[in-house]
């Protein structure tokens, strides 16, 4: 059986990790902190893969992140930046 939950954090996670391979210095703090969230988000849901969508995944990943920059005091500058990496991933895991 499929895993779409699965499936779509590995396309954006190998995403986020080819962004990293051709960054540069200053893009590397977004997404160093992205890439290591993409695994530990889809590690702690509870779903039936039968019941999802891969795309919601994206919708998850943006509450997590609106909880993890509170908890983190990150600046609205680097939030914009964090999202705009993985708004790019998301679309880039979206192109065959």
């Amino acid at each position: 059986m499929s895993d779409p939950i699965a499936a779509r954090a590995d396309a954006i996670h190998e995403a986020l990790l080819s962004m990293e391979r051709e960054a540069g210095a200053d893009d590397l703090f977004p997404l160093g902190y992205l890439i290591p969230q993409v695994l530990l988000v889809v590690d702690q849901l509870d779903y039936d893969p039968t019941d999802v969508d891969g795309e919601e995944f994206d919708a998850v990943f943006h509450d997590w992140l609106d909880d993890t920059f509170a908890q983190d005091g990150m600046s609205e500058t680097d939030q914009t930046t964090v999202r705009q990496f993985f708004n790019q991933a998301c679309q880039q895991a979206s192109t065959p």
